[in-house]
């Protein structure tokens, strides 16, 4: 399943573990399958399956982790960084939890500290592909735009096949007006997550940039819908 879900093949990452006992009392099982139901937005499961793995372990950090996204989401920045600071005591050196800590904290308007938490999970987990992801984005908007096309890169390099490290090298890319090189991430991002509008929305801003704006509005049109 993880092979799959490294891939972007959700479909496959469900079916590999469709089949596991609903009385299952792992609650390292139990966090993966929430962030699989999170990917694809069915946060009421989701929350189901982390209520059950802190039922088990409160202290587990994956878990933890992923609640803080949801009140990110849900716009609950005071139990946002409440639960992401319980998931980084948990697991200090957890590259997840203080990437969730770093949303966290940038929902409530400190860039500083949710860089300086990606940072540290890149300094824990030098071969984490979404800490260098994440690093990228936050180094982008200091507008430290080398080294954040640095970062990108480092997450492609080490999950080429994932669309999320393609799509933030896109845009790493097209803040630097290197349009070849973000429109060649864009549509690798595309073609690995079909249903992923931020790629789309890169790929559009790419064609509008190059004049091509009846192309830039339908992939606009695309990502919106």
């Amino acid at each position: 399943s993880l092979e799959f879900y490294a891939k972007g093949d959700l479909q496959h990452a469900f079916e590999a573990v469709r089949d596991v006992p609903a009385d299952v009392r792992d609650e390292r099982l139990l966090a993966y399958r929430a962030s699989l139901l999170l990917a694809v937005g069915s946060v009421s499961d989701a929350n189901a399956e982390i209520e059950r793995a802190l039922q088990l372990d409160p202290h587990n950090s994956d878990a933890l982790a992923l609640q803080t996204i949801i009140a990110v989401v849900q716009d609950d920045n005071a139990k946002a960084l409440d639960v992401a600071r319980s998931a980084v005591a948990a697991a200090p050196q957890s590259a997840s939890a203080l990437i969730a800590l770093s949303y966290a904290q940038q929902a409530a308007f400190d860039l500083e500290g949710a860089r300086d938490s990606v940072d540290r999970a890149v300094q824990f987990e030098p071969e984490n592909a979404l800490a260098w992801a994440r690093l990228a984005e936050l180094r982008s908007s200091f507008g430290d735009l080398d080294d954040a096309l640095t970062a990108a890169r480092r997450a492609a390099v080490l999950a080429p096949e994932l669309s999320r490290t393609q799509t933030v090298l896109g845009f790493a890319y097209l803040t630097e007006v290197k349009t070849a090189q973000a429109r060649d991430a864009f549509e690798k991002a595309i073609a690995f997550d079909q249903a992923d509008p931020l790629p789309r929305l890169g790929h559009g801003l790419v064609e509008i940039r190059e004049g091509k704006l009846d192309e830039g509005s339908r992939e606009l049109e695309v990502a919106a819908s």
